[in-house]
């Protein structure tokens, strides 16, 4: 115990994930991807109880806490009967359930379904995995601010004034205001631009607000004051007062507009980089249907057994590491058993390629570490039992 092997990409420690937490930098880890106990008994290290979970689980939750960044994802294997005691220990400690995936494991339907007459119960060939995240903080002022500058509310009082004069006292439509400036029908024309429901709202042109104070004189109710001329302006003003009036106005808005837009900008840029990442690989759904692992994948003991009785596809932490971590973060396996997330980190070639910190105490005495160095280490002897590297 205490050993530590440093590698490419990450480290390995051969020591309990408690005894690693207090060594490691808070706010370090960007993925925790967990494998620890399910209280089935099978195993020296797992034999606490299915109930017992939570307290076995909650120092561990807690160290996460500290340990991840602010925006960061957490995957928790188990069985369905141990997630469904740990989901409310980890929404108390602040993660978000996004998802439950389920790992189906295809070629053992036959194996467990064989037994008709003594099965008293679904016959269960899957594990579950419980995806959670936490995001430290999500755009909203600001975006808020700028809906606001460009139209969305009363603050643009033009936007609603020149509403209120075309479609409301004039009783015309936007169509009838694209047929007056010459602008084609198709897609809206230029009127939803100052009449209609759009972010992108601008002020007409002099030559199109004259040519639709012109139109709405002609064919809008007979009034004293004329379409388009604002009432701060008449009767001393005319038309092009109005529309003088109507600019310095939208000159204003733009102004602060841009303000905003730059601060936003600045906002968003800061949002994207804190965010919790997540890239959805394509066609993958939370349903994983894989194989047990077998062949040149299965880690095997110099008595060639296999040393793992459930030994994860090299797949899934790969498809994890990929979809919730950006280059160059760091990735946590506080129980590394066959070591599947250093596997996968040092596959991953640049730029791609993520850092890794795997604990693993092997109190079982089956040495998973000793079995996968090698492999890690790229180095390839002669097998002796079948085994290959898992980089051949």
């Amino acid at each position: 115990m205490g050993e530590r092997y440093d590698l490419k990409r990450g480290t390995i420690h051969r020591a309990y994930a408690e005894d690693i937490y207090p060594r490691m930098e808070p706010g370090s880890v960007r993925l925790v991807i967990s494998d620890g106990a399910y209280g089935m008994k099978k195993a020296a290290w797992d034999m606490v109880s299915i109930d017992d979970l939570p307290g076995w689980y909650a120092p561990h939750i807690e160290a996460w806490g500290r340990l991840c960044m602010p925006s960061a994802s957490v995957y928790l294997w188990n069985t369905a009967a141990g997630w469904a005691r740990l989901d409310p220990v980890m929404r108390a400690a602040g993660w978000t359930f996004r998802a439950l995936v389920t790992w189906e494991k295809i070629d053992a339907r036959a194996g467990n379904c064989a037994d008709v007459e003594t099965v008293r119960t679904w016959p269960d060939v899957t594990e579950v995995c419980g995806f959670y995240q936490r995001n430290e903080w999500e755009i909203g002022c600001v975006g808020t601010e700028i809906a606001h500058a460009v139209g969305v509310d009363e603050r643009n009082w033009i936007k609603l004034w020149l509403r209120s004069e075309w479609i409301e006292s004039a009783g015309l439509t936007m169509r009838e205001a694209n047929r007056a400036v010459g602008s084609s029908t198709t897609g809206g024309g230029m009127a939803t631009h100052w009449f209609g429901e759009t972010f992108q709202w601008e002020l007409p042109t002099w030559e199109s607000y004259a040519a639709l104070s012109d139109h709405a004189v002609k064919h809008g109710p007979p009034r004293e004051r004329p379409y388009l001329v604002h009432p701060a302006v008449w009767p001393g003003g005319d038309l092009r007062a109005s529309y003088d009036h109507l600019r310095a106005s939208y000159d204003h808005l733009r102004a602060s507009y841009d303000h905003l837009r730059a601060e936003y900008d600045h906002l968003r840029a800061e949002y994207e980089a804190a965010r919790v990442p997540f890239t959805l690989p394509p066609g993958i759904t939370n349903v994983w249907s894989h194989p047990q692992v077998g062949g040149m994948e299965r880690l095997h003991g110099p008595n060639g057994k296999a040393l793992h009785p459930c030994q994860k596809p090299i797949l899934f932490s790969d498809r994890m590491i990929r979809a919730s971590s950006k280059p160059g973060e760091l990735v946590l396996e506080p129980f590394g058993g066959t070591l599947r997330v250093a596997v996968a980190c040092e596959r991953m070639a640049e730029p791609n390629a993520r850092r890794y910190v795997c604990i693993e105490p092997d109190e079982d005495g089956r040495d998973y570490i000793a079995a996968v160095l090698p492999s890690l280490r790229l180095e390839f002897p002669e097998p002796k039992d079948g085994q290959r590297g898992l980089f051949q």
